[in-house]
């Protein structure tokens, strides 16, 4: 599921960023959300390890707060709460 959350990340926090030129100063980070079910998890070279956890644990571990703002968003949907005001 596509989520509405989109941001810009610093090319500085990728280890190649050098190799895209010097024009270049942020990335887009669209945002997803998957239903896993039983599904085996398999990652990419990119990533290290996964884990399982309640939103409070999730919100904990993730750095940006654009992530913050997709977890939040998801949490909403997956629960079929609407926006707040």
């Amino acid at each position: 599921m596509r989520l509405d959350t989109i941001s810009s990340v610093p090319v500085t926090c990728f280890k190649d960023s050098n190799l895209w030129g010097e024009e270049r100063y942020v990335i887009p980070q669209y945002c997803f959300g998957v239903k896993a079910n039983d599904e085996e998890i398999k990652l990419s070279a990119e990533h290290l390890e996964f884990g399982w956890f309640k939103i409070s644990e999730a919100m904990e571990k993730v750095k940006y707060e654009s992530n913050k703002t997709a977890l939040w968003e998801l949490n909403q949907k997956l629960q079929g709460l609407g926006p707040r005001d």
